[in-house]
């Protein structure tokens, strides 16, 4: 009986995954390489793997899912499984390009996935490097935010990482009036964090 990632690799091809997921390619499947600066398509998308002709890069669907959404192989596998509504049997494939709106509520989705996701590690670094060395400590307001809100946000990028499809395209529509607020305000979180992160590296 075969696993999941046995599964994902045998059922679909990384083509229709890259297309699906708003990646760009020429007619002979060739894209602008997401990993590097790139000014001519580079990267080819074969059915079972990528390979990067300007740097090297080079994987299968399980790589590619991980790498463009920062997240485990397991995850990557749980992602492409219920995005193409893989069973045992069968498999739905879209059979044509993303219209202009489906086109812009994946870009949606990947946004928020990615600013999700970078917030909850923002949250996973500051509970390690502000937890109190001791219990008379005055709690730093960072590590008192991770405490806060962790786990709220956790629940939030697991939606868009093995919830269905349907629960992504109900949490977008929950937060379509606050989504680029929400988001914005996350950008600005993360900015003040990395520019304290360099100065602290510098000292």
């Amino acid at each position: 009986m075969m696993n999941i990632f046995a599964n994902v690799k045998a059922q679909i091809d990384l083509p229709n995954a890259a297309e699906y997921y708003g990646v760009q390619m020429n007619r002979n499947d060739f894209a602008n390489c997401l990993f590097h600066s790139d000014r001519t398509p580079s990267m080819k998308m074969y059915n079972d793997h990528f390979h990067c002709y300007g740097c090297g890069e080079h994987g299968d669907i399980i790589n590619f899912i991980e790498k463009i959404f920062s997240i485990s192989p397991y995850e990557a596998a749980c992602k492409l499984s219920q995005d193409f509504c893989i069973t045992s049997e069968k498999i739905f494939v879209p059979t044509s390009k993303p219209t202009p709106t489906h086109q812009s509520y994946i870009e949606q989705e990947n946004r928020a996935f990615k600013i999700l996701n970078e917030y909850c590690r923002f949250l996973e670094e500051c509970r390690e490097k502000y937890k109190p060395n001791n219990s008379s400590d005055e709690l730093h307001p960072l590590f008192v935010e991770s405490l806060t809100n962790y786990e709220q946000y956790n629940h939030y990028r697991d939606i868009f990482i093995v919830g269905s499809k349907e629960e992504r395209i109900q949490f977008i529509n929950d937060f379509k009036e606050k989504f680029n607020l929400y988001i914005a305000l996350f950008e600005r979180r993360l900015h003040v964090f990395r520019a304290c992160s360099c100065v602290r590296k510098r000292k």
